[in-house]
């Protein structure tokens, strides 16, 4: 299927829920791209998601981020339930904005929803010649599926980071990773298409090992990235992350958690948000000589010499290009069970499917 047809039918059953022409455009184009970059996890199966959240109330698809506090370089901004691709975008053009005038921009935004793949917002800035970070945290007692290192009771979500570079020749440096041993999404997908999840990954209800992504919805949890041995890692960065998001929340009388969490029981544990940040090499030197260092160091990392088994050494960012050049050359390719869910939504709210198209 083309990357064209699925974005328009993507944006049709956001617009027949409620959503702006301009939201519905953005939010199918972040999913698609996610689709287009390898990324499935973060693709069109969370379509069904985002549209039940529009019609339970938790998302408020009509809703637009607003800029609740500035000062220069800074910003508090609060996405009012909409749709967390379309605040973290307008909070990203902020920082942009401010990193151009002023050579650092940074946001906190509160009161978000599910904001995608992070790699996106950080390519986005990359591509201006911009230095940028983007991280989702939250964590309290009783809260999220990931267990703390050395807990046995969920208190952090994935808590992802992602860090991009700007390079002068190829693609950019894009760091996108959670901080648990594999994101929730993966799970999700595995469980979609009948797969086995990788070892050291989960745990089921009762703490054991396992590689069945059911055992996952049946109470069980995530590891920290890291598993047993090393999660002290993934478990430090993933609280750092809620501590950055938790910027966003220090005023505010009624702190809501990222859509798909459950409520603390105890609000005053409670950190939560999003931030984003965009540097401007500009401030310390010249941003083409930064690119171009930047360039030079993937150039040398990728000539290193490979371990066995290794074709060669892939610089971080490299691998959604690929993907992304590859599917739009040849199409995406939906497994069933997504395309017929996506399909008996769209049949639901009255948008049509592409008709000349063969998803899977």
């Amino acid at each position: 299927m083309t990357a064209e047809s699925l974005e328009a039918f993507v944006a049709g059953i956001f617009r027949a829920v409620g959503a702006e022409d301009a939201i519905a455009a953005e939010v199918a184009h972040h999913l698609v791209d996610a689709e287009l970059s390898g990324h499935d996890s973060h693709g069109i199966l969370r379509v069904a998601r985002y549209v039940n959240s529009c019609e339970t109330g938790v998302l408020h698809p009509g809703a637009h981020p607003v800029v609740m506090r500035e000062r220069g370089t800074g910003a508090l901004i609060d996405a009012q339930r909409s749709f967390g691709i379309y605040s973290t975008r307008f909070a990203l053009d902020w920082v942009l904005d401010a990193a151009r005038a002023h050579g650092i921009g940074a946001a906190a935004i509160r009161h978000s929803t599910h904001i995608g793949r992070l790699g996106a917002y950080t390519e986005r800035a990359a591509a201006q010649g911009m230095i940028g970070i983007v991280t989702l945290g939250f964590a309290g007692p009783g809260l999220g599926n990931v267990v703390p290192f050395g807990g046995k009771r969920g208190f952090l979500s994935t808590n992802p980071w992602s860090i991009g570079f700007p390079s002068a020749s190829g693609p950019p440096m894009i760091y996108d990773a959670a901080t648990s041993a594999i994101p929730e999404g993966k799970v999700m997908a595995a469980k979609l298409k009948g797969v086995q999840l990788p070892p050291g990954t989960i745990v089921d209800r009762d703490g054991n090992p396992t590689t069945n992504p059911q055992d996952h919805y049946d109470g069980g949890s995530l590891l920290s990235l890291g598993g047993e041995l090393f999660g002290h890692k993934g478990f430090g960065l993933g609280l750092a992350a809620a501590m950055m998001g938790g910027l966003a929340i220090i005023d505010d009388p009624a702190p809501v958690l990222p859509v798909g969490s459950a409520r603390t029981p105890d609000p005053h544990g409670l950190m939560a948000g999003v931030f984003v940040l965009a540097l401007d090499p500009d401030l310390f030197g010249e941003r083409d000589r930064y690119a171009q260092l930047v360039a030079d160091n993937l150039s040398a990392l990728r000539a290193q010499e490979p371990a066995r088994g290794s074709a060669r050494v892939v610089a971080p960012g490299e691998p959604e290009a690929r993907s992304r050049e590859a599917r739009l050359r040849d199409g995406i390719e939906i497994p069933a069970p997504i395309w017929d869910e996506l399909t008996a939504l769209g049949k639901r709210l009255g948008v049509e499917p592409p008709v000349s198209s063969s998803p899977h």
